[in-house]
């Protein structure tokens, strides 16, 4: 029976180091390159009206310019990973290009991820489809976000509106100033604020869901399992605020 169990395990690892040898042979882990800057370009503002990104496991980052232009930054181990164009409808699209792998393992230093650097005259819509990414936006513009991720961690500073769902990952929301429609699976769901100018939507299946404040809004609750606290809610306020949970608690304060 020991001697099974041995013969067992050696063939596992056999079949593991030849598929490392494979990958190796073929381009696909990179074991020294350091992730490196592979694009740098500015963009007059009346250039892009709107920033579309598709990506599978860079992070996203969106910063304040010091500038009157739109800087977009790329972090990689290779060159030709992303392509990225504006469109007909001026849209500037950040693609990563499937074909080409990214994977690194043992020594694999640097920043690997996409900046984006906004003036505070920027007043477009943000839309980001990602696998793996953590998305940060630190500026204060009053922007329209439309987001779809299925791992990773979402924080905003300042939003005019939220949509999109998250599969596994953290909200965290400093301010929303119209309406919010979206879903997660499993993560917490913290906002400072949101002021309601129409009816908005919060679905979490397991985490809590956490308010400091709403204004023009109502609060509906559907909980399964756990605690609702609620202060201060409006009935006679003009939109409705849905807040559904499976496991987790809503407070609202």
């Amino acid at each position: 029976m020991l001697k099974a169990v041995k013969i067992t395990l050696l063939s596992i690892i056999i079949i593991a180091l030849v598929g490392v040898m494979v990958l190796v042979m073929t381009g696909s882990f990179d074991f020294t390159k350091k992730s490196k800057l592979v694009f740098n370009k500015d963009y007059e503002i009346d250039e892009i009206k709107d920033i579309r990104i598709d990506v599978r496991s860079e992070d996203i980052d969106i910063e304040e310019s010091d500038s009157d232009k739109i800087t977009v930054k790329i972090y990689a181990v290779k060159d030709n990973l992303f392509d990225v164009k504006i469109d007909d409808d001026k849209t500037l699209i950040i693609k990563q290009n499937r074909n080409v792998k990214n994977v690194c393992i043992g020594i694999c230093l640097g920043r690997k991820d996409i900046v984006v650097y906004l003036p505070k005259e920027y007043i477009g819509k943000i839309d980001i489809d990602a696998t793996s990414a953590d998305i940060t936006s630190i500026v204060k513009n009053n922007l329209d976000y439309k987001i779809n991720v299925t791992s990773g961690d979402i924080e905003i500073n300042n939003a005019n509106s939220l949509s999109g769902k998250a599969t596994s990952g953290d909200v965290d929301i400093n301010s929303i100033n119209s309406y919010i429609n979206f879903k997660t699976t499993s993560g917490d769901f913290e906002i400072g604020s949101i002021k309601l100018e129409k009816d908005s939507n919060i679905s979490v299946t397991s985490g809590d869901v956490d308010i400091d404040n709403v204004e023009n809004g109502y609060i509906e609750t559907s909980v399964k399992s756990g605690d609702v606290k609620i202060k201060n809610n409006d009935r006679h306020a003009e939109y409705v605020l849905s807040i559904k949970t499976t496991s987790g608690d809503i407070t609202v304060n």
